[in-house]
């Protein structure tokens, strides 16, 4: 059987070095289901922020913050269509901070700016080769 190859433009990403990803960054389905993810993330997490706040008891607020963490992991993981929650938090908590975020939003935010600067950097290109073969083919 014969194979015709073509790009897709899927790319390979490493998480902190200890988990890989695979997506396109210019599929705007991808960018799409990662937007609402991130819309439907932050509302659950003001909205977990405001129960805890009524809660008293420490081991009722871990255990919650517990249940969030688990559901938080599921829609990352099904983001990518892979299990990189484990791999890449850990034990940790997605609810944990650093640089004065929570770790899920750093996810979030790196490959929002990879999907950002991905697409400027193909649309450029794209432009070059479209009336590179106008050209070649409207003689």
């Amino acid at each position: 059987m014969r194979e015709l190859n073509f790009e897709t433009g899927l790319v390979t990403y490493t998480l902190n070095g200890v988990c890989e990803v695979k997506f396109n960054p210019t599929d705007n389905g991808f960018a799409e289901r990662l937007f609402n993810a991130f819309d439907d993330l932050e509302k659950k997490h003001e909205g977990w922020k405001k129960q805890v706040e009524k809660m008293a008891d420490k081991r009722e607020i871990f255990a919650f913050m517990r249940e969030r963490d688990a559901e938080m992991r599921a829609i990352i993981d099904d983001l990518f269509g892979a299990p990189v929650c484990d791999a890449c938090f850990g034990n940790m908590s997605v609810y944990a901070l650093a640089d004065g975020l929570p770790v899920w939003v750093n996810l979030f935010l790196a490959v929002m700016d990879k999907i950002d600067t991905t697409f400027a950097r193909e649309q450029k290109m794209t432009n070059e080769k479209i009336r590179k073969y106008t050209s070649k083919y409207h003689k």
